[in-house]
């Protein structure tokens, strides 16, 4: 059975720390009374008088340094912040706050038993919030005890770039939140998730939504999942959905659309033209030929952690995958990676142009030809310029 959780509320410690003070004060003029009482009258007892006072004064002056006195400031800076994990015991907290700076003395120093004997007394032991804690400059014990034992954790941003695959997503959140990134990548890889949250695909690739979250250290890789889903929904509003109802391509065939421009366009005013060239050649029945599907389709196939190359070999295009659309007509099954606003709304609204072909000059940009003479005459020119280089 878990410990009685006897003070919850501050309201509760105030209550305690003012009846303990009145009681301790009170105390203390019924000793001295006593004490003068008995100085006059009965001078056997003095030694146990004057034990009690010392005692009670002891006493007093450990609760003035809670409650009153800051701590010794030894840290650089106003402020300092200590990450709990999930599991820590009350020793190991001791021991964070040690290694900040925040108690002082060795293993019975009054810091550190006032934190062990606390947390006992009040059941708090197993109920300190995994997270990251800021302390500033003129706490007391206390206040750093209250802050941890009411789990007011401070949320972290956390940037996710445009363009990022599950995989990479994942190293970020544990890198900067402690998130288990092989659960989160099981999780956003479960159909029966996916379906959960209404996202009609097998996994969640390309429905992650790039933004900057707050989040708390070690937040449940679940969570992290919703909140993103959640956000790529509400920017994929229902002005969103009649458009795509109007080209005749459903939200998963746009967001599919959607991340091969992402992963293209290096530089964003290019992202309606390729957008453009996409649709083009969807009309015509062309092979897409998009170089980043089949990178994404090797990398399926490669370790977790693996980083994507740039290049590809003549004989990579002959991997056998519906990701490879080289061999394979049409759309890929699905999302290669997690596009932004800006890549959803390409897809959308392409630029109305008459392009088929591009080739990538390696700078970011693109040179785009109609036709395929034109195009094969772009990459020669490119490949000399490359041989020059060199």
């Amino acid at each position: 059975m878990k410990p009685e959780r006897k003070y919850i509320t501050i309201t509760d410690w105030i209550l305690f720390f003012v009846s303990t003070l009145l009681i301790f004060l009170s105390s203390i003029l019924l000793l001295i009374g006593g004490l003068i009482f008995g100085l006059l009258r009965f001078s056997k007892r003095k030694p146990v008088l004057v034990f009690s006072i010392i005692c009670l004064i002891a006493i007093l002056l450990i609760a003035i340094r809670w409650f009153v006195i800051p701590v010794t400031w030894n840290i650089k800076g106003n402020s300092v912040s200590v990450v709990m994990e999930e599991g820590d015991s009350m020793t190991k907290i001791v021991e964070r706050l040690k290694e900040a700076n925040l108690i002082e003395g060795g293993k019975w120093s009054p810091g550190s038993c006032g934190f062990l004997i606390l947390s006992e007394l009040l059941g708090k032991d197993r109920h300190i919030q995994a997270g990251r804690y800021d302390f500033n400059k003129g706490m007391t014990l206390y206040s750093i005890f209250d802050k941890l034992i009411e789990g007011k954790v401070t949320p972290m941003e956390v940037l996710i770039p445009e363009g990022l695959t599950i995989r990479e997503i994942a190293q970020i959140l544990k890198k900067e939140i402690g998130v288990d990134s092989a659960k989160f990548v099981k999780i956003t890889a479960d159909s029966q998730v996916a379906e959960t949250l209404n996202i009609p695909a097998s996994s969640l690739e390309g429905y992650l939504f790039p933004n900057t979250y707050r989040l708390n250290w070690g937040t449940d890789p679940a969570k992290v999942v919703l909140v993103m889903v959640n956000e790529f929904k509400k920017t994929f509003n229902p002005t969103l959905s009649e458009r795509a109802k109007e080209i005749n391509f459903s939200m998963h065939d746009v967001v599919t659309l959607a991340s091969m421009i992402e992963a293209e366009a290096k530089d964003g005013k290019e992202r309606g033209i390729i957008s453009g060239v996409y649709h083009n050649r969807l009309k015509l029945g062309m092979l897409l030929q998009c170089d980043p599907t089949v990178i994404y389709a090797l990398d399926l196939n490669r370790p977790e952690g693996f980083t994507s190359a740039s290049i590809l070999l003549l004989k990579d295009l002959e991997i056998n995958s519906p990701y490879n659309t080289y061999k394979y007509p049409g759309l890929p099954p699905g999302p290669i990676c997690n596009p932004g606003k800006v890549s959803i709304l390409a897809a959308l609204y392409p630029d109305s142009v008459d392009y088929l072909y591009f080739v990538a000059k390696g700078d970011g940009t693109h040179i785009f030809s109609t036709a395929l003479d034109e195009h094969n005459r772009a990459k020669n020119k490119i490949k000399r310029a490359q041989k020059d280089k060199l």
